[in-house]
């Protein structure tokens, strides 16, 4: 291996791990735009219930 194959190597780790770590954090953002929206309609049906639960 010459010079040119090690930069070479290194320079398609990069993109690689680059595009890894990008699809990672699209991922991380998307679990947690689901979590929060799982929360907010679980915090609503327990205020619709405790309101069924007040008006009976």
């Amino acid at each position: 291996m010459d010079g040119w194959d090690v930069a070479l190597l290194v320079a398609a780790g990069y993109v690689a791990v680059s595009a890894l770590v990008q699809l990672m954090i699209r991922r991380r953002d998307q679990a947690v735009g689901e979590f929060r929206a799982q929360l907010a309609k679980e915090q609503r049906r327990r205020e619709a219930e405790q309101k069924n639960r007040q008006s009976a």
